[in-house]
């Protein structure tokens, strides 16, 4: 998986709505891939759906883990 970029995380918490919309969009798949539901209809042909209360859910956890990262220096023999 492609990393994020740090300057649009910093950007993200320091409330830019386009950087964090980046980031949702980042893992919109992931969010999507986590929130199927499954049902049987009467014919007994099982169908998959992605949940979207789920999905709001998810997405809301994910603003709020973004606003509550921490970020720390990195360690003295740390190379970029």
């Amino acid at each position: 998986m492609k990393l994020i970029p740090f300057s649009v995380i910093k950007a993200a918490k320091e409330n830019d709505l386009e950087a964090a919309e980046k980031i949702r969009k980042h893992y919109d798949s992931y969010i999507g891939s986590r929130c199927l539901q499954s049902y049987t209809d009467e014919n007994g042909t099982r169908h998959t759906y992605v949940d979207e209360d789920l999905r709001y859910l998810a997405e809301i956890a994910l603003y709020a883990a973004i606003f509550r990262f921490q970020f720390t220096d990195p360690p003295d023999d740390f190379e970029p």
